[in-house]
């Protein structure tokens, strides 16, 4: 074969390898977020498969912790009815949870239930590789008395600190921490869970910043900003 018989055959081999893709579930969730109130049992999410296959969908919950950082841990204290089922495409399921220990009494509990695809087994005479999806939204239980959320802020060297002494999550969204009128970091989604603290890495632009202001969007969609004190 002549070298260009074989740069031609190498271009059609790749090409080929080109339409051998990548296949990606896809699917939807709502809400993507979920209270649930002493005077109700149980809340539901939708499940949509907005792809163009059949999809089977797996949900499990995990009980959502703070301390400096966040973790998981898997958790049967949420009952998921169904925890396993097939989408045809343009399907909807409707998924109820349901906790199985009684809300605390002045403290809100938080979990995150995760969505995701169980992929398929290989077909014989199929190319191309099958990407699964997973999605989790946050579960919060009511406690039995109304409880609001009192965070505190602190620089602890390179980071920031919020501490929240409420029995109710703080939550703000498209975050921006701004040294005067610059912004030196930005966080898309910020949850302090009660009775937790958590930390924020700074970037350097930030870290010999003295005092920093946060802002950014509540639940309600309403600004919100937050001066945090120079470093002692």
């Amino acid at each position: 074969m002549s070298a260009r018989g074989a740069l031609r055959g190498l271009i059609f081999s790749s090409m080929l390898a080109a339409t051998a893709s990548a296949v990606a579930a896809s699917f939807g969730l709502s809400p993507t977020g979920l209270t649930i109130s002493g005077r109700e049992t149980s809340g539901s999410v939708v499940v949509t498969n907005t792809g163009a296959e059949e999809v089977v969908i797996q949900a499990r919950p995990y009980a959502w912790s703070q301390s400096g950082q966040e973790s998981r841990a898997e958790t049967r204290d949420l009952l998921l009815n169904p925890p396993i089922f097939k989408l045809a495409a343009g399907e909807q399921q409707l998924v109820r949870i349901a906790p199985r220990t009684a809300p605390l009494p002045d403290t809100e509990r938080a979990y995150r239930v995760v969505f995701s695809e169980v992929p398929p087994q290989a077909s014989a005479g199929k190319s191309g590789f099958r990407i699964t999806l997973a999605m989790d939204i946050p579960v919060y239980i009511e406690p039995v008395k109304a409880a609001q959320p009192a965070v505190s802020w602190r620089r602890e060297g390179a980071n920031l600190a919020a501490q929240n002494s409420g029995g109710k999550h703080f939550r703000l969204r498209e975050v921006q921490v701004l040294d005067g009128m610059k912004v030196v970091h930005t966080v898309p989604r910020l949850v302090v869970l009660p009775r937790s603290w958590l930390q924020i890495e700074l970037p350097d632009a930030a870290r010999n910043a003295g005092a920093l202001r946060l802002a950014g969007q509540d639940d309600a969609d309403q600004p919100v900003s937050i001066d945090v004190p120079a470093a002692q």
